[in-house]
C-alpha cells in the first residue's frame, strides 16, 4: 500500500473524529474496524474527457447540468472528440451492481467480451443523430414525459380480472426463471453477468415455485434474507452526498429485483410474508421514480444512447455497429418503461384484489406495443422487424387507438395485451382478439 501526501482523511475517520493515516486504498483504522474506506475524490486538472466520463458512467457522483457542460460532456460544448462520451456505454460493459459494498458502485467495470477503449471509436453528437432511419423512435427526450390523461372507467375491474392479471405476472416470473426472458426483463438486458441482486431474485423465484406447507417457513426466511440483503446495500438518506450515486442500470436492477420479491411475496399463501411485503410497496414506488428520474436525466444529457461502439468497417461506416448499439439502447429504455409501469399497476392490482382498489392517475408512459420487437433475439432480427413497420410506440392508456387503426390483437405485444385487460376489461380485449382473428393468449 502506498501513501498520498496530499490525500485528505477518509469519511469514516472524519465522522469518528479520529486521526487518519491516509493510506491507500484503505487506511489502517478502517481495516481494523472492517468498514469501507472512502476518500473524497480530488479534481484532476486537464482531464475532463474520457476518464472523467467513466466515473459518471459507472455510478460516480452525478454532477449538475452546468458542471457537465463545463466538462464538455453535454453536447453543444466545443471540446475534443473524446469528451463527447455520454452517460451510458455498451450494456455488457455497464454497471454490475455489486451489492456487497456500496463502494463497489463506483469501481470501473470492463466486461471481458467488450474491447478496451483503445479499440472503440467515440461517436460525436453529429454521428449520434445519424442513426438508420426508423430505428430511433425511443431516443427523444420528450418520450420520457410522464402523461396524466387517466379517465376513470364506468366500472372498476372485477375480481376475475385482477386474478387473471396476477396469474399473468406469476407466469412471467416462471418464464424468466426458465428462459431468462419475459415481457419486462430482456435476455440481453444485463449482458453476460447478471447483477447479484437479480441473481438473488432469480433464486427466490426458483424456491417459491416449490413451496409446501412443510417448507413454507424455510422459504419465507430465505426470501426475507434476500430482501434484507438488497435493502442493506442501498445508500440511505444523508449518505448520498458522500457515496457514489447509482447509475440508471443500477437503478433498474434494484427496482426489478425488489419488484420480483414483492410479486412473489404479495401473492404468496404466507400471511407474514405478505405483511412484510406490504411495508415495502412505498419503497418500490420510490425506487421506480428514482429510476425514471435517472433515465430522464440520461436522455437529456446523452440521448440514452451508448456512445462507445465497436468499429469494424474499414471505411469507417457505422451501419452494423450502430444498429447493435440502438438495439441495446432500446432494450434498456423499454425495460425501464415497462418496469416503471408495472410497479404501479401490479401494486394496484394487489390492493384491488383485496378490495381496496381506488381509481386514480399515477402517470403513464410510452411503450413499444408492436409484437415481436421486444422479443427480437439479435440486432439483425430487431432491425428487420422495425425497419418497415410502425413500432406502435404509444402511451399505454391510449391502447384503444390501436383498435381504431385496425391493428390486430396478434400484432400487439403480450405486455400491452395484459395491461389492456386491466384497463379495458377482459370482455373488450376478448372481443378484439376474436374479431381480428388472432390466436393469442389473454387468459392465464
Amino acid at each position: 500500500m502506498g501513501r498520498h501526501s496530499k490525500q485528505k482523511a477518509c469519511f469514516a475517520c472524519v465522522k469518528a473524529k479520529r486521526c487518519c493515516d491516509r493510506t491507500l486504498p484503505s487506511c489502517s483504522r478502517c481495516l481494523d474496524k472492517e468498514v469501507d474506506c472512502v476518500y473524497q475524490r480530488r479534481p484532476q486538472p486537464g482531464r475532463t474527457g474520457f476518464h472523467t466520463t467513466v466515473g459518471l458512467i459507472h455510478g460516480g457522483p452525478q454532477a449538475s447540468s452546468s458542471g457537465l457542460r463545463e466538462q464538455g460532456i453535454i453536447p453543444g460544448v466545443q471540446t475534443g472528440t473524446e469528451e463527447h462520451s455520454g452517460l451510458l456505454i455498451h450494456p455488457a460493459a455497464s454497471t454490475h451492481l455489486a451489492c456487497e459494498t456500496l463502494s463497489s458502485f463506483s469501481a470501473p467495470f470492463q466486461s471481458p467480451g467488450i474491447p478496451s477503449s483503445g479499440n472503440l471509436e467515440v461517436l460525436s453528437a453529429g454521428q449520434l443523430a445519424s442513426y438508420p432511419e426508423g430505428l430511433g423512435w425511443f431516443l427523444q427526450p420528450s418520450t420520457w414525459t410522464v402523461g396524466n390523461h387517466y379517465q376513470p372507467p364506468a366500472t372498476m375491474p372485477t375480481g376475475p380480472v385482477f386474478s387473471n392479471f396476477i396469474r399473468g405476472l406469476q407466469s412471467w416470473l416462471s418464464r424468466f426463471f426458465r428462459t431468462g426472458h419475459n415481457p419486462f426483463i430482456h435476455r440481453h438486458l444485463y449482458g453476460s453477468t447478471m447483477p447479484q441482486c437479480m441473481q438473488d431474485a432469480y433464486s427466490a423465484i426458483s424456491i417459491s415455485q416449490n413451496v409446501t406447507q412443510d417448507n413454507e417457513h424455510i422459504i419465507d426466511d430465505i426470501c426475507s434474507n434476500h430482501i434484507s440483503t438488497l435493502m442493506a446495500c442501498q445508500p440511505v438518506d444523508g449518505q448520498m452526498a458522500l457515496l457514489p450515486l447509482l447509475s440508471t442500470r443500477d437503478h433498474l436492477a434494484r427496482t426489478q429485483a425488489l419488484l420480483i420479491h414483492l410479486l412473489l411475496a404479495l401473492f404468496s399463501p404466507s400471511i407474514p410474508r405478505r405483511g412484510k411485503a406490504e411495508t415495502l410497496i412505498k419503497t418500490l414506488i420510490q425506487w421506480a421514480d428514482q429510476l425514471w428520474e435517472s433515465a430522464s436525466r440520461d436522455a437529456t444529457t446523452a440521448l440514452l444512447y451508448p456512445n462507445f461502439l465497436p468499429l469494424t468497417n474499414a471505411d469507417g461506416a457505422y451501419i452494423t455497429d450502430t444498429v447493435s448499439g440502438l438495439y441495446h439502447a432500446f432494450v434498456l429504455s423499454e425495460a425501464i418503461r415497462r418496469t416503471w409501469l408495472l410497479c404501479r399497476i401490479a401494486t394496484g392490482a394487489y390492493y384491488g384484489h383485496k378490495g381496496e382498489y381506488s381509481a386514480g392517475c399515477v402517470g403513464d408512459t410510452h411503450i413499444t406495443t408492436r409484437a415481436k420487437i421486444w422479443d427480437a433475439s439479435s440486432p439483425a432480427r430487431w432491425e428487420a422487424l422495425v425497419h418497415d413497420q410502425d413500432p406502435l410506440f404509444i402511451y399505454s392508456l391510449h391502447g384503444q387507438s390501436l383498435t381504431g387503426r385496425g391493428i390486430e390483437a396478434s400484432q400487439v405485444d403480450e405486455f400491452a395485451r395484459l395491461l389492456f385487460t386491466m384497463m379495458w376489461g377482459m370482455d373488450k380485449v376478448e372481443d378484439w382478439v376474436v374479431r381480428t382473428g388472432g390466436d393469442v393468449k389473454i387468459k392465464y
